[in-house]
């Protein structure tokens, strides 16, 4: 794996096992829960992540979008649903390993598009930035449901760090 693959796995990876293991650890209210009818549910946050590992692993598997089966309806049950994103996880996982560092130059056209050029390093970056994205918003949910702690949250910045250190 080159350099450039194995942070991308490193990163994508990481952030997806912690978005499973808190969408797993969810109640059902927990799961369909929303502050605003604008703000994702916890269950929208991870079909939209799982749809697009989908997506974006069938892109890079196949060049031709017209040949890519219709990515699957999520499942009611939340469990069911986190069991299918830890079946994503497991595929990525295995293919990134496997990747050959000369495929990430290929080039692709997103649902064969015209005008929406990218290649096998634009699919897993993009997979990348979304699975941040997903995860930023879960975190919320989660600190917000005690996941991390049921203290006030307090951040760590760095001045106070270097003030102790320091003085």
């Amino acid at each position: 794996m080159t350099a450039d693959l194995e942070r991308a796995h490193s990163n994508l990876i990481g952030h997806l096992l912690k978005m499973h293991d808190w969408a797993r650890q969810m109640t059902p209210e927990q799961f369909d829960f929303t502050y605003h009818p604008a703000a994702p549910t916890a269950r929208t946050l991870v079909t939209h992540a799982w749809q697009w590992l989908v997506c974006d692993r069938q892109h890079i598997e196949q060049p031709d979008a017209s040949k890519h089966p219709r990515v699957p309806e999520a499942p009611q049950d939340p469990q069911a649903l986190c069991a299918e994103l830890a079946a994503e996880i497991a595929r990525w996982d295995e293919m990134l390993k496997a990747m050959p560092a000369e495929k990430l130059d290929e080039k692709r056209h997103q649902f064969n598009r015209t005008g929406f050029d990218w290649s096998v390093r634009g699919c897993v970056y993009h997979m990348l930035q979304n699975v941040i994205y997903k995860h930023g918003q879960l975190s919320y949910l989660a600190f917000s449901f005690g996941m991390d702690g049921t203290e006030p949250y307090a951040a760590p910045f760095p001045n106070p760090i270097y003030e102790e250190i320091f003085g």
